[in-house]
């Protein structure tokens, strides 16, 4: 996925610098993809979407009451997540 879509970037900046430029442009975005700043970038960004995923696990594993109209309590995974998004 990756490579496809450095292809398609690639494609179309190529296409707007009409080649004159290209190299330059490679250049700072490997500058900008070995940087500090970048990984730094990077780590929070993963940080972030790991702990976005462990809360939303907590939240989809939750057990319901026993007993209780909770359409989810079935244990379905899908109808759980259906009723926390109120499609039911």
């Amino acid at each position: 996925m990756k490579v496809v879509l450095a292809l398609a970037a690639g494609y179309v900046l190529g296409a707007r610098t009409g080649g004159e430029h290209f190299d330059e442009i490679v250049r700072s975005l490997r500058a900008i993809k070995d940087s500090e700043e970048f990984r730094d970038l990077v780590t929070s960004v993963r940080s972030q979407a790991s702990a976005t995923l462990r809360e939303l696990a907590s939240v989809i594993e939750r057990p319901s009451a026993p007993g209780g109209d909770d359409p989810a309590a079935t244990g379905d995974l899908v109808e759980r997540v259906r009723h926390l998004a109120g499609l039911r």
